[in-house]
């Protein structure tokens, strides 16, 4: 497998806050990758990064091979970047379905026609076919979090980041999401997810990457890694023998 995306010596600081300390990292094509670490640990900071919402200090992001670091947000979401983002924020006066088809025309750069056969499809998949018309103002957190993951993909992404897709959710709304994930990832989408719900993101992630302090401390088997006398210490607050 080629790696999809490489992250080298990547840093970023808020004044004297170094919130992503010199981070490599890379995720192949087809991977499903886990990442946690304590509140602050930079994992959605480094997403920030992927993405272009945020200009890095130091260091460089790669994208299929091409360097990005320097790229616009949009232009990384027409190569291929899709994001979620913790607290969903879908334009509220619009329709479901109209919220899809902006992600398909602006971030997939769809032609219309198309556009409204695959944000169909997109619905089926997220589950939200039965909401297409309505307006998304009127979805419970649940339908906001399919929504939210449902944008993301109406940009055809090659690399889908799931930031904390699960937080807030019920266990049995959180297994019925972890289902929906695992089916995107089986298509063929590259999974980057940040979560705290470990349960879930062990369901489905074949490596773990744990962060502390902007730094990445720990990246494996998922199984091993959580074993780690330093990421038990650090995550979950077992002092090490």
């Amino acid at each position: 497998m080629a790696a999809l995306l490489e992250i080298d010596q990547m840093s970023k600081t808020y004044g004297a806050l170094l919130a992503v300390d010199a981070l490599t990292l890379s995720v192949e094509e087809g991977e499903a990758l886990a990442i946690i670490g304590p509140n602050g640990a930079g994992k959605s900071t480094m997403f920030n990064l992927v993405t272009g919402d945020v200009r890095p200090n130091g260091g460089h992001v790669h994208f299929q091979g091409s360097d990005i670091t320097g790229l616009a947000p949009h232009l990384r979401s027409r190569l291929g970047i899709g994001r979620s983002y913790q607290i969903p924020h879908p334009f509220t006066n619009m329709s479901v379905y109209e919220n899809l088809l902006v992600g398909a025309n602006f971030g997939g750069r769809m032609a219309e026609q198309d556009a409204y056969q695959y944000c169909a499809e997109v619905l089926h998949i997220t589950g939200l076919s039965d909401k297409a018309n309505v307006m998304a103002r009127s979805l419970t957190l649940l339908q906001r979090k399919r929504l939210e993951l449902a944008r993301a993909l109406a940009t055809r992404p090659k690399l889908l980041l799931l930031d904390e897709i699960a937080g807030g959710l019920t266990e049995h709304e959180c297994n019925a999401l972890v289902e929906t994930i695992r089916a995107i990832h089986a298509g063929g989408t590259t999974i980057i997810w940040i979560e705290h719900i470990v349960h879930a993101l062990l369901s489905i992630a074949s490596r773990l990457v744990v962060m502390n302090f902007g730094r990445k401390i720990a990246d494996g088997d998922p199984h091993t890694v959580m074993n780690d006398a330093e990421v038990r210490e650090v995550y979950m607050g077992i002092p090490a023998a």
